[in-house]
């Protein structure tokens, strides 16, 4: 049957056009939700009147997609989780967990819009495509890690803090050693008086 759409509707159409769809697919969902209306006369003169509207909203939503995906493309997401030794996870990286990661970092996604295929059960990196609007695509990298034991993370703590100290040490050597040589380079360019 024939319907005209209201509101754009992903792997659809854009408002304002006309669209073959079954008559099951309208009465449960396109026409249920307001979507659509059946594309009779009095329903697309009603189109016509609203066309303008219509047109400024889909052109609204597509540049808000836009600023999305500005802002989106490029983010890198760590997951830090436990995992066997062969790297697949106790556990799994949904999309979920993704959309609770962009909200964190101010970047608000439906979860049903971001396109994994399936929840990530292994150690690696992935590119994950996010469906702001259609053919409006943004793109993050998940980075799925192991997580270290308490034990592993205290002997990491412990050999940053013993790297920080050395370097610590040594630049005050370093600094020590820099005053000794200006101390000896001035009472070297000093005279001395002669009894």
């Amino acid at each position: 049957m024939k319907v005209i759409l209201f509101r754009s509707v992903d792997n659809l159409g854009q408002a304002g056009e006309i669209v073959d769809v079954k008559p099951g697919y309208f009465r449960n969902f396109l026409g249920a939700r307001g979507f659509a209306k059946e594309a009779t006369r009095a329903n697309l003169a009603l189109m016509e009147s609203r066309r303008k509207k219509i047109e400024a909203q889909v052109a609204h939503e597509r540049a808000e997609a836009e600023s999305q995906k500005a802002g989106i493309d490029g983010i890198e997401l760590t997951f830090e989780l436990r995992a066997n030794d062969r790297g697949q996870l106790f556990g799994s990286v949904t999309t979920g967990d993704i959309a609770a990661a962009l909200a964190a970092k101010g970047h608000q996604v439906d979860r049903r819009k971001i396109e994994i295929g399936e929840p990530i059960k292994h150690l690696g990196s992935f590119k994950i495509r996010i469906r702001l609007y259609p053919e409006v695509y943004g793109d993050v990298t998940v980075k799925v890690e192991r997580a270290l034991r308490p034990e592993e993370r205290e002997a990491l703590e412990a050999e940053e803090e013993a790297r920080a100290a050395k370097a610590a040490a040594d630049a005050a050597k370093a600094e020590a050693a820099s005053e000794s040589a200006e101390v000896e380079a001035s009472e070297a360019d000093t005279p001395r008086e002669e009894d």
